[in-house]
């Protein structure tokens, strides 16, 4: 078999069953479903191996949802107990299929997980699907999605590109529409969020409390409160009185941060379009949000506080600590962007990185794309 898709019921198995029908090769999908198994024996799990497998599932659900310490103590037995089947279940298949690549989404959570230490066991190549780091555009990635990606980290690598001839004017980029999770579409027209802008500020995007962004690639930052803590320390240490914070809750974040809405005048909660922000801003400060590469799109300063794929010296600003944080936006005036830098990082991620078309709405020329870099991939796993 060439390829096995895996993927949980729901949005990502129908794009991966339209693949399973389009792609020119021999492939198969495999959903999470339970199913009756005989015993079988598989290769043996250390309590490390299964603690690993599990970390990132019991942590995303500890940040969901508050209980007391002897709950996530039985769910912690639960998600290993769920660990040891998903891992014999997946032995079997990819014993049965033999496939010479493995298909995911994203890759972190629990049964993928499973799929990918087995993979590496077996010497599977797997792929890993996620939303596209640009606009309209999917992530195809043989070692991880985010901080985790293949995207080269060095400056030299980009800057020895010619890049293409900009095609689309800055200003007329279209970045990602974000649509309000449920429990905040009413919420999120209340007219506190709708307030004229400052004639100064910088935009700060808060990001979903329990993604894989924040659990796994920030080591200084925890919660979208300690965010807020620290761009209030950069305000009390500002040397421009009229210089404001604009900060927007992530739409798909059922999270309300009530307490801190008046919490401090400099710091103002908006729920205004996300292009007009970051266009009227001075810079943008992100953790490691998509909103940083939309931010370079539109040739903004971006500030990293976090792990991030174009966190790139030359690219952004990338700091460890709010005093570092504080320095920098006291000196935001005269940091202008390497637009040249800019357009090299994005001309590679547009033409070599990026595989054309959302998975939303994938067309023909998704699938062609897909199908040039499948057939390397498979070509390159039946020569070794």
């Amino acid at each position: 078999m060439d390829i096995l898709f895996f993927s949980h019921q729901g949005a990502m198995y129908r794009y991966f069953n339209y693949l399973n029908r389009k792609l020119p090769f021999d492939t198969k999908i495999v959903d999470f479903s339970p199913i009756f198994q005989i015993g079988v024996e598989v290769p043996a799990l250390s309590a490390a191996d299964i603690a690993q497998g599990i970390a990132f599932q019991l942590e995303r659900k500890r940040r969901k949802y508050k209980a007391p310490e002897w709950v996530w103590r039985v769910v912690q037995r639960y998600y290993e107990r769920q660990y040891l089947r998903f891992y014999r279940r997946f032995y079997i298949l990819l014993n049965k299929y033999q496939p010479k690549c493995i298909a995911l989404w994203n890759g972190h959570r629990l049964p993928e997980f499973a799929i990918k230490h087995l993979a590496e066991q077996l010497n599977i190549p797997v792929v890993h699907f996620e939303n596209g780091l640009l606009p309209n555009t999917t992530t195809f990635d043989l070692k991880g999605v985010n901080d985790a990606n293949s995207l080269p980290r060095e400056a030299e690598f980009y800057r020895a590109r010619t890049a293409s001839k900009v095609s689309t004017p800055v200003a007329d980029r279209d970045l990602v529409i974000r649509k309000f999770h449920r429990s905040k579409r009413s919420h999120a027209e209340d007219d506190i969020f709708h307030k004229p802008l400052p004639a100064k500020f910088i935009f700060v995007p808060f990001q979903v409390k329990f993604d894989s962004q924040v659990l796994l690639n920030s080591p200084h930052i925890k919660t979208m409160s300690e965010l807020y803590s620290w761009i209030e320390y950069v305000v009390d240490n500002s040397d421009d009185s009229s210089l404001k914070f604009i900060v927007k809750e992530h739409p798909s974040d059922p999270e309300k941060y009530t307490e801190l809405y008046q919490k401090n005048p400099k710091i103002i909660f908006s729920n205004r379009d996300t292009k007009e922000l970051i266009e009227k801003s001075q810079a943008v400060v992100t953790i490691n949000s998509s909103v940083g590469i939309e931010a370079l799109l539109l040739h903004k300063p971006v500030i990293v506080l976090g792990g991030a794929c174009y966190g790139i010296d030359g690219l952004c600003h990338h700091l460890g600590s709010m005093e570092e944080l504080s320095v920098v936006v006291n000196n935001i005036s005269s940091s202008q962007p390497d637009v040249v830098f800019i357009e090299q990082f994005l001309d590679y991620l547009e033409r070599e990185y990026c595989v054309p078309g959302s998975w939303r709405s994938p067309n023909p020329t998704h699938v062609g794309a897909l199908t040039e870099k499948f057939t390397v991939l498979i070509e390159s796993a039946a020569d070794g």
